[in-house]
């Protein structure tokens, strides 16, 4: 009786296994395997292990621990469609909430509440002619690339790391070989000093003792004379008994001086500071481990020719309580760590956001923050400019604990609009010209775009000279293309590094052009503040190759944007609350 009940709880369990026992689910019972045959490719509990092993002695047998060995049985699951968490089960469904494979052991674990679960061979429709998935062995190879380089440059550091510590320690050595000599020289020195004294201590016993000789000498002759002199009258004897009287006096004279000297001695003490420093420093220097950082991550999943396409967004606000105006994000750029610096020029204020885009710290600026531009580690440059006093300059601010310092600035006798740095050198840009400066302010050259271009704009403009024509500009990763926003006229401005011009390109969708970002593949991006577009552009600034955004997508009065290698995804700042944050593909 007890063994039917068994087995009816047993057929009606509704635990999901990821094996089930082959025997049991012949008998339709629904038991969990802990062991599998390779031979005869079954899946075996507890119980019917044992009858099989005997039945097959020579097979070999998995338990639990090789489960990731177990062979799916004839019929059952491909390897690329096996469920990574359930191998027993097959890859079926999609959850669009969380966009992730799925078996029905995954659905009933942990999608139960998503509203979005399809069947994969819905979705599937059409796979072959996805851009995505056409470019998927591209994609691969590029990474698998990049991914081997990656390798051989640890390989190289490791290699670097070893010849450092080789210098380090000749260092080292050379650093207790200069100590030795000191030490040897101060113990010299010592004993000199030690030898001096004692020659000197000995000089004065000498004389001590010569005066002690010459006055007992003394002494005794003269006492030796009066004694001779006993018989020859009284006036010898009193002469001799005056001169008596005299070296007696000299005699406790001499006595008397020396014995204000009881002993002469010599004492040592150490210098205590010797010793206490020393054992106070317990390596001979600081050993600093650093990691040097790239602007942006090298490795880029996209090649240089791909055209992104948006696959959706989402708006994060960083406006903070002390906001007292509408956020106008000016500039932005992205840490090694993958926080984010924005400038909001509206509320004077630069701010740093983690990876959430949540605001974490800030720091006030005295007059409108424009452009910020990553330098190095956790280093940024602003452009900060007040026209009321003519004041432009660009402010170095470290990240120091999750905090904004400011720690140095440079002033220019022109407006600091734009700004980025590639190699030693920093770029500014001024309306109407791109300055090169050394990192400590030390100008390298001009380029003046607009005398460039300037005939074609006074025929067409007339007296429309100047205005913004060189607003914020990108260089590529190799330094050798710089991309200018030219503001004014609507344009797109592509140069080499000696300021020739290569393109200039324009469209209906550039509506005077604000923010330039090139990645380190070489894919441009550009939003327009006009046209509330952003835009992807060829690498030659020629043509457009898509436009990824628009007003209806959230974009608005568009001023800055940059596209984050770590998450895929575009990043756009303007006149707003909030950051629009476009995931691409």
């Amino acid at each position: 009786m007890a063994s039917k009940f068994e087995s009816s709880i047993q057929r009606g369990c509704d635990f999901i296994h990821d094996f089930v026992c082959s025997p049991c689910e012949e008998d339709r019972l629904n038991t969990e395997a802990q062991y599998f045959c390779n031979q005869c490719t079954k899946y075996y509990c507890v119980n019917c292990v044992p009858v099989h092993n005997k039945l097959f002695k020579r097979h070999s047998v998995l338990d639990r621990k090789d489960v990731k060995k177990w062979a799916a049985a004839p019929g059952t699951v491909d390897v690329l469609e096996r469920c990574e968490r359930h191998p027993g089960e097959a890859l079926k469904l999609i959850c669009g909430d969380h966009d992730q494979l799925c078996c029905h052991v995954c659905v009933a674990v942990d999608h139960r509440l998503c509203s979005s679960i399809q069947h994969i061979p819905d979705v599937a429709r059409d796979i072959r002619k996805d851009p995505g998935f056409r470019q998927l062995p591209q994609q691969v190879a590029v990474l698998r690339k990049q991914i081997e380089d990656m390798k051989n440059d640890r390989k190289k550091n490791s290699s670097l790391l070893r010849k450092t510590r080789t210098a380090i320690v000749d260092e080292i050595k050379a650093i207790r070989k200069m100590i030795n000599g000191i030490l040897d020289k101060m113990e010299k020195t010592t004993v000199q000093e030690l030898d001096r004294l004692v020659t000197d201590q000995e000089m004065s016993i000498k004389k001590d003792m010569e005066s002690c000789t010459q006055m007992h000498d003394e002494l005794k002759n003269i006492i030796d004379d009066i004694q001779s002199k006993d018989s020859s009258g009284e006036p010898p004897l009193y002469i001799g008994f005056k001169k008596c009287e005299e070296k007696i006096k000299q005699g406790k004279e001499i006595l008397q001086n020396m014995s204000s000297v009881v002993k002469y001695d010599l004492t040592f003490r150490k210098h205590n500071g010797i010793e206490d420093n020393l054992s106070s420093m317990k390596t001979f220097g600081v050993l600093n481990e650093s990691n040097v950082y790239c602007k942006q991550p090298l490795i880029s999943l996209f090649p240089r020719d791909h055209v992104f396409a948006t696959k959706d967004y989402k708006e994060y606000n960083v406006k903070m309580s002390s906001d007292k105006d509408t956020c106008d994000i000016e500039g932005m750029c992205e840490l090694p760590g993958g926080e984010i610096v924005i400038t909001d020029s509206n509320n004077m204020t630069v701010k740093l956001l983690d990876q959430e885009y949540r605001v974490v710290d800030h720091c006030d600026v005295p007059r409108c923050p424009l452009d910020v531009c990553h330098i190095g580690g956790n280093e940024v440059a602003v452009c900060v400019n007040n026209d009321y006093n003519d004041t432009h300059e660009l402010h170095f601010i470290n990240i120091i604990k999750g905090k904004l310092v400011t720690t140095r600035k440079l002033s220019f006798s022109h407006k600091c609009y734009g700004a980025t740095h590639h190699g030693n050198n920093l770029y500014i840009s001024s309306d109407t010209a791109l300055y090169v400066y050394t990192m400590t302010g030390k100008l390298v050259k001009t380029l003046n775009v607009f005398t460039m271009t300037g005939w074609r704009i006074k025929k067409r403009y007339k007296d429309k000279s100047g205005g913004d024509t060189v607003a914020r500009i990108a260089i590529s990763n190799d330094g050798k293309t710089i991309y200018i926003t030219n503001y004014s006229y609507n344009e797109l401005i592509t140069l080499d590094n000696l300021g020739n011009k290569l393109a200039t390109f324009t469209d209906p969708d550039l509506g005077r052009p604000t923010g330039v970002h090139v990645t380190t593949a070489g894919h441009v991006f550009v939003c327009c503040y006009d046209s509330d577009t952003v835009l992807q552009v060829d690498k030659d600034g020629k043509t457009k190759l898509a436009t990824l955004a628009r007003k209806q997508d959230g974009v608005y009065k568009p001023r800055a944007l940059f596209f984050s290698s770590r998450s895929s995804s575009l990043i756009v700042g303007g006149l707003k609350d909030t950051l629009l944050v476009l995931n691409v593909r």
